[in-house]
C-alpha cells in the first residue's frame, strides 16, 4: 500500500476552517479509492443499488434508512483504512487490530446489503404479485 500523499507535505492555501475540512474530506476519499480498490468495489455496488431504489420509487423513510446503512458501510471501510494505514507505517504488532477492522466492516457491509435487499424486495415483490 502506497503513503505517497502522506510523505509530501503540501501547502495548504490560506481557508476558512469548514472549507478546509470540506478540501480535506475529498482529498482523504480520492486517497482512500486510490489505496484499495475494496471502496471502488464499494461505491459501484452502492451506485448500482441506488439506481434500483430510484427506479423503484422508495418512499422518504426508506430512502433515509438505505443512505443511513451505505454511509454506516462507508464509514466502516474508510476506518478500515485508516488502521491498515496506522499498521503499516508503525510496523507493529497489529495483526488482532487489522482482523477485527476488517470484522468491523464486514457487519457493516452485510448490514447495509441486508437493509438494502429488504427494501428492494418489498419494491419488486410487489412489482411481481397478482
Amino acid at each position: 500500500m502506497s503513503t505517497e500523499l502522506l510523505d509530501d507535505p503540501v501547502e495548504k492555501p490560506r481557508r476558512s476552517p469548514w472549507r478546509q475540512r470540506l478540501v480535506d474530506a475529498e482529498t482523504g476519499l480520492r486517497f482512500g479509492i486510490r489505496a484499495d480498490s475494496t471502496l471502488f468495489v464499494f461505491f459501484f455496488c452502492s451506485a448500482t443499488v441506488l439506481l434500483a431504489s430510484l427506479v423503484m420509487g422508495l418512499t422518504t423513510l426508506e430512502w433515509a434508512i438505505l443512505i443511513l446503512a451505505l454511509g454506516f458501510a462507508l464509514s466502516a471501510e474508510l476506518l478500515h483504512q485508516v488502521l491498515k494505514q496506522i499498521s503499516d507505517n508503525l510496523e507493529g504488532r497489529f495483526a488482532e487490530i487489522i482482523l477485527l477492522g476488517t470484522t468491523a466492516v464486514v457487519a457493516a457491509h452485510l448490514t447495509a446489503a441486508f437493509v438494502s435487499g429488504l427494501l428492494l424486495w418489498k419494491r419488486l415483490s410487489t412489482l411481481w404479485s397478482p
